[in-house]
């Protein structure tokens, strides 16, 4: 299970994050939403490890948790294919295993012709496909996305995000996600937060007790409501460049 109590977060004189009180459990499905900026990402990172808190408790007990950053991080000097060779390898998987497991997930995202091309041969959307397949590949049991479809075309989007939620029913692992996409998110998730002037807060996916609008209509007014999505120890994937949302 992953726990925050009381979990702050400050830079200098910025909190990002202030009382923050979070639990999610083996096979729950949690979405983060919130404008730009409102410490949406800096929470995945707490949960991944990537950061440590400024105050408060941090506990995640998952064995193999998976971070997918929005960027698809490839190494340009390898190969589609080992790029999710890689961390299998790290993991522990022989050769042979390593590369049947990654053909076998490059494949499932559509890339069966490209394993051998360079990520610079790759379009945007290849890449970030081979970035999921790397991701899904490893099997985790925390997966945190971190508005990894945000930047492809909708039909891509829900290709992807289809294939996650096919991949989540199948093993059981829980899921962490960031997206300002509400169809999107509710595909994928089971509750939800707002995450806003580094507070979260609960949100009710069918809508305000008053008998007004639920699903992603519920979801697209909290987020105009907050500003808008512009407004101004775990295994990882690829090094960290403190990029945040």
């Amino acid at each position: 299970m992953l726990e925050m109590q009381s979990l702050s977060l400050r830079y200098g004189a910025s909190t990002v994050l202030q009382d923050v009180d979070l639990r999610l459990r083996p096979g729950e499905r949690l979405g983060l939403i919130g404008p730009s900026g409102a410490g949406k990402s800096s929470l995945l990172r707490l949960a991944a490890g990537l950061t440590r808190p400024s105050g408060g408790t941090l506990r995640n007990g998952f064995r193999l948790p998976v971070l997918m950053f929005q960027e698809p991080r490839l190494l340009p000097w390898r190969h589609a294919l080992d790029n999710v060779v890689l961390p299998l390898r790290g993991a522990g998987h022989p050769p042979a295993e390593a590369r049947t497991l990654a053909a076998r997930w490059l494949a499932r995202v559509g890339l069966d012709a490209a394993m051998q091309s360079w990520p610079g041969e790759l379009s945007g959307g290849m890449a970030q496909r081979v970035a999921l397949a790397r991701a899904l590949a490893m099997a985790p049991d925390l997966l945190m996305l971190d508005e990894p479809f945000s930047a492809l075309d909708p039909a891509l989007r829900r290709q992807l995000a289809a294939c996650c939620g096919e991949e989540l029913a199948r093993s059981g692992a829980a899921l962490l996600c960031i997206s300002h996409d509400p169809e999107e998110l509710l595909g994928l998730v089971d509750r939800c937060v707002m995450v806003d002037r580094g507070r979260v807060t609960p949100i009710a996916l069918d809508g305000p007790p008053d008998g007004g609008r639920g699903g992603a209509e519920h979801l697209r007014e909290l987020l105009l409501a907050a500003g808008g999505p512009a407004r101004g120890a775990s295994r990882f994937l690829f090094p960290d460049t403190g990029a945040s949302s």
